[in-house]
Formats: structure tokens, C-alpha cells, sequence
């Protein structure tokens, strides 16, 4: 059965005008990440020890099992479509070409995340029939995805700010509006939650990360602390926000040039302060002070992680 009467029987709607199959490098494409060796069909296939299928795009590529090419061209245009809505908030693109692998489930050393714009993730995100998302509302369970191209456009602008607070905040607001289902919905809705007792602890703390939370959770607060700030401002936030970093460009570049050590993290950090803090009304300096939150050192150069930590932001 062909690709499309497949999508059709499965009852999907897509346009597969925009997914191409091995398309060849060069001719204006984009390019990898210089280190990533996998990026065609044939050199998956002989990775996994399995048949592959690639899907193509002018930003993304899919590379996963041959079995589950119905389910990545499933996937593969609410990617673009997400890719699309970050470009119009960030306004630069990723610094290369996103591309995603869906390895077999008990590869080793897979764990998801990314780094250089290649997400490592298993197949499990493309066997729709298991996701709740799916089976009820015709969404795939893309937000993961969606995250971690969120952390490569922020990365691209330089900005830092909590971990992966930008890039994870950000990535909420594109979920919404290109993957929005009640289950996602519910899910965000329990996470913020979560943030909002963080908080609440936090302050009733003394301005201390309470004892009983995992150091690695310590960006709760900034989570919390962005998303009252985007509430107080208004719609324009994430676009206000990163049209303040594209002017402080040429700084950020600098700082990068540093790579990323802490003096480097820190300054980073600094400019993304002060480009929050330009947006009218924020005063987001005097938020952070109020919060006993550092306007000028990264969380991660506290070592929250590391013992000794003693429990504060600043």
C-alpha cells in the first residue's frame, strides 16, 4: 500500500507535499551538525541493523525504522509547523538543520535530549497507537520534540536563563498552538502547578531550595519567574523578549566565543538579565533581587548538584 492510501486508512489528514525522500546535500540545502555522521536512510539502516526510511524537509529529517514511516510523516509536518511558529518568536534560525533519531527502544546510551540540533530519542514517540494523545484525539505526542528544538533556538540566540527554562517555556506556548489537546493541556497545567508550589516552598523557606526537592529542580523558580513575568506583560512577551536579544547579538557572539565556562555562562546570563529587564513595565531586575535570585550568575555556576550547595539562588 502506498504512502498516502496508508494515511488515508489510518484516517490522516496531511499534506505530504512537504516530505520528500532522500533528497542529495548541497544545492542551497542545509547542512548538519559536523559531527553528526548518521544522516541518510542507508547509514541508520546499517546503524540499527534494520530496514530505515528517512523523511525529509526543508528543516527537519526523520531518520527511523522502515515500520514506522507512516507514523514519522505523521509527525514530521507538526514539527515543521512548530519549527515555523519558533522562527516567528526567536526570529534566527537554528544553527543547523534539525535532525531527529528515533533509535529502537533499548539502544544504548539513547536517553533523549539534544545537542548541535540532533534529538536523540527513541521510537517509542512514534508508535501512536500507545499514545492517549493519539487514540483520543487524533494529536501525536510531540512536545518533547518540540522542547528540544526549542533548546536549539534558543541556543542559536545565546540566551541564558535557568537551565532550560527559555527553551522549555517557549516550547509551551508553540505546543499550544500547534498540538494543543486536553492531555497535553492537563499535563502542562500539573507541571506549572508544580512550579507554583516550588515556589511557594521557596519562599516560605526564607528564599531557600526546600531540602525536600532534588537540587536538579532548582529551575522551578526561574520557570515560575518567567512565566508571572510573560502573565504581567502581556502576548508579546517571548516576541518582545528575543527581538531584545537579536539587538544585543553581536555581544552574545562574543560571550559564545568564550565557550562555556563559567565566566562565559555567567555573562550570557548577565545579558539575558538585561534584555528581560528592557521590556516596558518588568522591571525584571528588581523581580529576581526581590527573589533572592542572581542578577548576574547562572544557576549552574552555583553547582546545585554538587554537595555543599547551601539551597540559594544567589
Amino acid at each position: 500500500m502506498k504512502l498516502k492510501q496508508t494515511l488515508t486508512a489510518l484516517g490522516i489528514t496531511v499534506g505530504l507535499a512537504n516530505i520528500t525522500y532522500a533528497q542529495p546535500e548541497g544545492n542551497g540545502l542545509r547542512s548538519f551538525q559536523p559531527d553528526a555522521l548518521i544522516t541518510t536512510a542507508a547509514a541508520f539502516s546499517e546503524a540499527i541493523k534494520k530496514p530505515a526510511v528517512m523523511l525529509d524537509s526543508a528543516n527537519i529529517r526523520i531518520l527511523a525504522p522502515k515500520p514506522l514511516t507512516n507514523a514519522a510523516a505523521v509527525v514530521l509536518p507538526y514539527l515543521e509547523r512548530a519549527y515555523d511558529e519558533l522562527y516567528k518568536i526567536v526570529g534566527v534560525h537554528t544553527k543547523y538543520k534539525i535532525l531527529i533519531y528515533a533509535w529502537p527502544e533499548g539502544t544504548p546510551g539513547v536517553r533523549g535530549g539534544t545537542s548541535g540540533c540532533v534529538i536523540k530519542y527513541t521510537d517509542e514517540n512514534l508508535y501512536l497507537i500507545n499514545q492517549s494523545e493519539w487514540t483520543q484525539y487524533h494529536v501525536p505526542h510531540v512536545s518533547g520534540y518540540i522542547e528540544e528544538m526549542a533548546h536549539n533556538f534558543v541556543h542559536a540566540t545565546g540566551a541564558e536563563f535557568g537551565w532550560e527554562m527559555l527553551g522549555w517555556s517557549l516550547s509551551t506556548k508553540v505546543c499550544q498552538r500547534i498540538a494543543s489537546n486536553p492531555i497535553y493541556l492537563q499535563s502542562l497545567s500539573d507541571t506549572q502547578r508544580g512550579q507554583d508550589q516550588t515556589w511557594q516552598s521557596y519562599i516560605n523557606n526564607g528564599q531557600s531550595f526546600p531540602p525536600n526537592l532534588p537540587a536538579d529542580q532548582v529551575d522551578r523558580i526561574h520557570a515560575y519567574l518567567l512565566r508571572k513575568a510573560e502573565q504581567d506583560y502581556g502576548t508579546n512577551f517571548w516576541s518582545d523578549f528575543f527581538s531584545a536579544v537579536r539587538k544585543q547579538q553581536a555581544a552574545f557572539v562574543a560571550s559564545e566565543a568564550q565557550g562555556d565556562s563559567g565566566p562565559a555562562l555567567n555573562l550570557r546570563y548577565r545579558l539575558t538579565v538585561e534584555c528581560l529587564n528592557q521590556l516596558p513595565g518588568l522591571n525584571f531586575k528588581k523581580r529576581l533581587e526581590q527573589s533572592a535570585v542572581s542578577t548576574t550568575v547562572a544557576i549552574q555556576s552555583l553547582k546545585p548538584t554538587q554537595p555543599g550547595w547551601n539551597r540559594k539562588l544567589q
